[in-house]
């Protein structure tokens, strides 16, 4: 049986290709960039801030900013990440 996952890491770098999965599954990170997410995207952004913006659950290679630098200076001073 092959594994989705492991297609897409055979291509490239593993460690990205899995940044990349856990930034979407990750409820401590922002949404993605994309008109799919913007609907949901302040409505997320106020849970996390109510949340006291919680470290990210996994690590990352990927940057994962706010979708404004309002917002991300919000969450350095409060989260402290």
């Amino acid at each position: 049986m092959t594994h989705t996952l492991f297609l897409f890491s055979s291509i490239g770098n593993c460690y990205e290709d899995l940044s990349f999965y856990l930034w979407y599954m990750d409820k401590n990170r922002p949404l993605p960039p994309g008109e799919a997410f913007d609907a949901y995207r302040e409505r997320d952004y106020e849970r996390r801030k109510a949340e006291g913006f919680p470290p990210p659950l996994f690590p990352s290679t990927f940057d994962t900013p706010e979708a404004t630098p309002e917002q991300q200076q919000e969450r350095e001073r409060i989260g402290g990440w």
